[in-house]
């Protein structure tokens, strides 16, 4: 099996070109250095010899399987434990409040939970700072089926926290009984609900939505698989609704915005959000 440094670069551009018509997945400039540690396991998992026919059987889409792997792997991803800065403001001093008691909140791209959870903190603290139990309910999916399964243990090792502060751990992590890893606090866990989701199909059945918030989720489809995807938002979307997308609004154009037609640009003393039209 050839290492990642002696792929032909013409099988690495067969494999952009498919994984871009098959999947609708363009991978960004930035991100190309990791495709190929990515998917150099997938190679050896499937036995295939180059890129060249891995590009091959996802165009020839025989094994869907190998398709939902490919989409995986270039799509992992871990995020902090806590939300950039633009997002917690516009939550804290503007959303949470707006949102009706029972609200759905739908977390695209969790990761292994760090997002969801990162909400789920979220609307804890504004329900304790203002005193008021709005029973919010936190959605959260992911396509990786392995990151749903770490992402409902709420378990995590000291290296997975490494990052995060002790008053932070104290506040919302308990150790395990064997002292080696740590668990997220049921009064977090419990606002949050895990499930697998490929924004490649319908994922209508997920139900209608008061907040939708995708930070991360589409920086790898093609404007055209964008375009598809933020469709079924606004759809799922409640009247009113609002579509969260934090520091990551460039990823979406103000033409692939023009083709979800039901959702408009509010510009927010708070920050910027998308709301379904009244």
């Amino acid at each position: 099996m050839p290492s990642a440094t002696t792929f032909n670069i013409d099988d690495y551009e067969s494999l952009l070109v498919a994984l871009q018509t098959t999947l609708g997945v363009v991978v960004p400039e930035g991100q190309r250095s990791a495709l190929l540690t990515r998917v150099e396991p997938l190679l050896m998992t499937y036995k295939f010899d180059s890129l060249k026919d891995l590009a091959g059987n996802l165009r020839d889409g025989k094994v869907d399987e190998i398709k939902a792997k490919v989409l995986d792997v270039i799509s992992q991803r871990q995020p902090g434990w806590s939300l950039h800065p633009e997002m917690k403001k516009i939550l804290q001093d503007y959303i949470i409040a707006e949102l009706p008691e029972k609200a759905r909140i739908w977390v695209v791209g969790c990761g292994q939970g760090q997002l969801a959870y990162a909400v789920a903190i979220e609307v804890a603290e504004y329900e304790h700072n203002s005193g008021k139990d709005k029973s919010l309910q936190v959605i959260a999916t992911d396509v990786s089926r392995n990151d749903i399964k770490q992402a409902e243990s709420g378990l995590y090792s000291a290296k997975q926290l490494v990052n995060v502060s002790d008053e932070f751990k104290k506040l919302y992590f308990s150790l395990n009984d064997a002292g080696m890893n740590f668990r997220i606090k049921d009064k977090i866990r419990q606002l949050v609900s895990f499930s697998q989701c490929d924004l490649t199909k319908d994922f209508q059945s997920l139900g209608k939505m008061d907040l939708i918030i995708c930070p991360e989720a589409l920086v790898y489809f093609s404007n055209g698989m964008k375009a598809g995807i933020l469709q079924q938002f606004s759809t799922m979307l409640k009247t009113g609704g609002i579509f969260l997308t934090g520091n990551n609004q460039a990823i979406i154009s103000h033409a692939i915005m023009s083709e979800a037609h039901a959702l408009e640009r509010v510009e927010h003393t708070a920050g910027v959000f998308y709301r379904k039209k009244i």
